[in-house]
């Protein structure tokens, strides 16, 4: 089954996406593909979080972004 593109958003600016880069979708700007990278943590990003002992599960990555920043744990997409 293939992917159709125009069905989703750059994850960052909201434009059309053209890609899935880094977990995101993104479309070909290159400040949003940065944006990508550093979210995921950047090269290796995912790797350097499971050996510090934390989740790479990226529901419980948003959780504890928001619990930091004060915001509901209940809702990790804040859908």
């Amino acid at each position: 089954m293939a992917l159709n593109f125009s069905d989703y958003n750059c994850e960052f600016c909201g434009k059309p996406a053209t890609n899935v880069l880094f977990a995101a979708f993104v479309c070909g700007d290159k400040e949003c593909i940065d944006k990508a990278r550093d979210v995921r943590g950047g090269p290796g990003g995912h790797m350097a979080r499971k050996a510090a002992g934390k989740s790479i599960v990226p529901e419980d990555i948003i959780r504890e972004e928001q619990i930091i920043a004060g915001s509901d744990p209940a809702d990790p997409k804040n859908d």
